[in-house]
């Protein structure tokens, strides 16, 4: 059984529509990230579930029980937020207790569980400061201890690293991670950032404008997405055309690619850039396809190649940064069967397609 269950989820603000129609499914000790672009409805949607909004229309369940109408400090769900909020006036060590002591924890038991969860946070020893002392990352850990140390079932992060640095914010990553593995914890994260979504997560529940767009695993929303808004979310940059006959799909120049995929009739096409390979001679396989380096950006980790391939047709294609080409090099780029991906040109929905 799920631990928690939104059904129908449905929030209007002053008219508007923040969240539509909504239905998802978390299970017990998951890790799924509510990934879209910013006023998309994704922190509306974990303050319904912590009972900070009520919801217009919809429910929520927790463990197979209602909770719309168990006040927030009820519903055994902990909320960090994008900056921790601690409490000013109290120690490091008196905010990360502050839940237990509301639950009527004895004084003893809740200072022997803080300092050992600011342990796990890798704080020792900071019990004693105030907030003013803390760095941002510090902060966020002592948020997090002091949401962890109640045993919730259910822990909820709304935009959590957005504010720190990028050395900070994967060491942050890894520390949630490693805490989430240590406690079970069942983790909803609110995201507008897809590497962090992919990184951090089992599921991700992609939205856009208040609704669900798609909700698969990180591999299966990058390699497969419902459609060309999801794909380019993700970093999708190629599309391209295709006259599609069973497996055989041919190029507006002529050329003639293999896909795993059949379909019949007109399609959009879609491939990784760094799924394409580059060579400078031809290679005697399949969905080998002549074209011409008309751009070269160096990024430290990639080169970003462009390439023509026909009059109107260029696709990105990055590869390894020991891999260089001058700007006018002819090259042979291949394109992998089983990385072609597609789309109806009729429809944005998803198609049904059978993946061997």
């Amino acid at each position: 059984m799920s631990q928690l269950v939104l059904q129908n989820l449905t929030k209007h603000f002053s008219g508007a529509t923040a969240v539509q129609d909504l239905w998802l499914e978390v299970q017990a000790g998951e890790i799924l990230a509510l990934l879209g672009p910013s006023g998309c409805g994704k922190s509306t949607i974990l303050q319904m579930i912590a009972g900070v909004l009520q919801p217009d229309r919809g429910t929520i369940a927790l463990d197979g029980k209602l909770i719309n109408r168990v006040p927030p400090e009820k519903r055994d769900i902990a909320l960090v937020l994008q900056r921790g909020l601690l409490f000013p006036h109290l120690t490091v060590g008196e905010n990360v207790a502050f839940g237990l002591k509301m639950r009527g924890i004895n004084r003893a038991e809740r200072e022997e569980k803080a300092i050992a969860m600011l342990h796990q946070v890798q704080l020792d020893g900071f019990g004693d400061r105030k907030p003013s002392a803390l760095s941002g990352g510090q902060a966020q850990r002592v948020a997090l201890a002091r949401s962890l140390v109640i045993r919730p079932k259910l822990l909820l992060l709304d935009e959590p690293l957005s504010a720190l640095d990028a050395n900070l914010r994967a060491e942050m990553q890894d520390l949630i991670l490693r805490l989430q593995t240590q406690t079970g914890v069942t983790l909803l994260i609110v995201t507008h950032d897809q590497a962090e979504a992919v990184v951090m997560s089992q599921r991700i529940a992609l939205m856009f404008n208040g609704r669900l767009r798609q909700v698969d695993s990180p591999e299966q929303i990058y390699q497969q997405p419902s459609d060309e808004t999801v794909a380019q979310f993700m970093g999708g940059v190629n599309f391209f055309a295709i006259q599609a006959q069973g497996q055989q799909w041919k190029l507006p120049n002529g050329l003639v690619l293999v896909s795993q995929h059949r379909h019949q009739g007109a399609i959009r096409a879609t491939i990784r850039p760094e799924q394409i390979q580059v060579f400078t001679e031809m290679r005697s396989q399949n969905n080998i396809i002549p074209a011409t380096v008309i751009a070269n950006r160096f990024t430290g980790t990639q080169r970003r190649l462009t390439l023509a391939i026909a009059a109107n047709l260029t696709l990105q294609a990055w590869v390894t940064p020991t891999q260089d080409f001058h700007v006018g090099q002819a090259v042979w780029a291949y394109l992998p069967p089983e990385n072609l991906w597609y789309f109806s040109q009729a429809s944005a929905l998803p198609q049904a397609v059978e993946v061997p």
